[in-house]
């Protein structure tokens, strides 16, 4: 019988060499993409979201300024008695941004233009005739807005809004309105002139996506009116989801315009009645939403703010207080109310050119 020796495999030296070689490599290769995945991505992408929004920013402002221009120039043809030509203006608006090929996806932006949106109402009483005493309810509206909603995913995520001439900027820890809108009080002779603009917004659309869009804007009229004989305060109401940028605009704006120091007013005590014209104010602490309601009273104005828990709508309304006889102590009347009154069409991306704006 023959016997089969079995031999022994050798062991190859050069191939374990090549196996644990390319493990290595691979580890080294997964350390450097872990690294640029977790650290260096988010990393350039917080950098470029952010430098993404001060651009969009930007875009909002010459947005305002190509309105402002319009506004300005209609206002010189009515007052020159010349034809007012209306001219479309094209804003671009960087929607969002694309991301790192292969290790992030892009960061998109949603571009909404809503006429239903930011209503505006200007409510009060004047005589427009000197011998009949007969008084004239005056209720003009406006609205309309422009909105950018960029979802960050690195930097936080914001919201840009153009309504009644103001640019406003939010995010989940706050907002302000960084682009004042037209908006005055002079004083003569111990008499106040207001002035102020209602901008309504005539458009629907919206865009979605990482590209550079636009807002198509014609201003189509505008047009001043001025009342000398009111006889009510004067009431201004807006509904908004940037409640809270708005009430810090008014709140510092009359504040300054009066002379008005924060160490002035007191908690509220006495019922908001004309002849109790003091320094007060109150304000209710709501979880979740903060100091909701709240109210600031002065001899000269009243802000009030309230919030809609069901649409998240802030409620702001502002009181121009007119002592239109002049016999109450530190109030003053109202001796002229200048309102423009602006009709812009709007329209975003392609869709201008179908709606002809």
């Amino acid at each position: 019988m023959r016997r089969i020796i079995a031999h022994k495999k050798k062991w190859d030296e050069e191939g374990v060499a090549s196996t644990v070689g390319t493990i290595m490599g691979l580890l080294i290769f997964l350390t450097f993409l872990s690294l640029i995945v977790n650290s260096y991505v988010p990393v350039w992408m917080k950098d470029s979201e952010s430098s993404h929004m001060n651009v969009a920013y930007g875009q909002f402002g010459d947005f305002k300024e190509s309105i402002d221009t319009q506004m300005l120039y209609a206002r010189m043809s009515e007052l020159a008695g010349v034809h007012f030509t209306p001219t479309t203006i094209f804003t671009p608006i960087a929607l969002g941004l694309d991301g790192v090929p292969i290790f992030s996806s892009p960061t998109l932006g949603l571009l909404t233009v809503d006429q239903a949106k930011a209503p505006w109402n200007a409510w009060f009483g004047y005589y427009p005739n000197k011998v009949v005493n007969v008084r004239q309810v005056v209720n003009e509206t406006a609205g309309g807005s422009v909105r950018l909603d960029v979802y960050n995913r690195y930097f936080v995520p914001q919201t840009l809004a153009y309504e009644n001439g103001g640019v406003l900027k939010a995010q989940s820890d706050g907002m302000v309105l960084r682009a004042e809108p037209t908006f005055d009080i002079t004083f003569v002779n111990n008499t106040e002139e207001i002035t102020l603009v209602m901008i309504t917004m005539l458009g629907y659309g919206s865009l979605q996506g990482s590209t550079t869009e636009g807002v198509h804007a014609k201003v189509i009229s505008a047009s001043m009116d001025e009342y000398k004989r009111v006889r009510t305060n004067v009431s201004l109401n807006h509904t908004t989801p940037f409640g809270l940028a708005w009430w810090g605009y008014y709140n510092k704006t009359l504040s300054d315009l009066f002379g008005i120091t924060p160490d002035r007013y007191n908690v509220c005590t006495l019922p908001d009645v004309f002849t109790n014209p003091g320094y007060c104010y109150t304000q209710q602490t709501v979880p979740v939403y903060g100091l909701i309601p709240r109210m600031i009273r002065s001899p000269f104005f009243k802000i009030d703010l309230t919030l809609n828990r069901t649409s998240l709508d802030f409620r702001i309304g502002i009181t121009f207080k007119n002592d239109y006889y002049n016999n109450i102590p530190r109030m003053m009347p109202i001796k002229t109310l200048r309102i423009m009154k602006v009709v812009v069409n709007t329209a975003v991306g392609g869709i201008g050119s179908l709606v002809d704006i």
